[in-house]
């Protein structure tokens, strides 16, 4: 238990010296909206996002999926996954169905428009992951794919885990009212 406590706290200590530029999860951050970047901007004209984008390739992919499939696959809040495809939907990209098993569960398929952007969505995807990785050797590929399937495993465990104590936000206020006090004495006594 002891190695555990003294590992948290060199953490803690190397937190506090890596700048934010330098942290994994930002260099993660700033990978995918340069991605989302390069994407939106080809998407544009069809007033998709790289959200809907990726739907529609999933869609090309598996041929049909229930929007809790997307959900998981996408790893996006269910109301985020219903207005994307709510408008896919009102774009006429993709159909919706009721599952014959289960009245609740919705099928989701591509239209034959949707079928034609999506191949498109689908060919800007793999353009994107040859430029990446044409450059790398085959073990720099493999490499760099198994580390970023560990990442998201391990991502996946600590989802549902309390990882750092946060201030309620009563704590966060009280130091504001202590200083506006001080503030208004230094102002009270100076002309506009």
């Amino acid at each position: 238990m002891a190695s555990n406590t003294s590992a948290s706290s060199k953490a803690d200590a190397d937190a506090d010296l890596l700048a934010m530029e330098d942290r994994l999860t930002f260099l993660v951050h700033r990978v995918s909206a340069r991605i989302a970047s390069i994407g939106n901007r080809h998407f544009r004209a069809h007033e998709l996002n790289h959200f809907s984008a990726r739907i529609l390739v999933l869609l090309l992919q598996h041929e049909e999926l229930r929007a809790g499939e997307l959900v998981e696959l996408m790893v996006l809040p269910q109301s985020t996954i219903s207005s994307q495809l709510q408008a896919l939907h009102g774009k006429r990209l993709i159909r919706r169905r009721r599952s014959r098993k289960d009245s609740r569960s919705v099928i989701l398929t591509l239209t034959p428009e949707g079928l034609e952007l999506a191949r498109d969505c689908d060919g800007l995807s793999l353009r994107v992951h040859h430029a990446l990785l044409d450059d790398l050797t085959e073990r720099e590929k493999r490499g760099g794919l198994d580390f970023l399937r560990k990442l998201n495993a391990r991502l996946l465990e600590m989802e549902q885990q309390d990882l750092y104590p946060f201030r309620a936000p009563a704590q966060l206020q009280e130091p504001r009212a202590q200083v506006a006090p001080a503030a208004a004495k230094t102002t009270k006594g100076k002309k506009p």
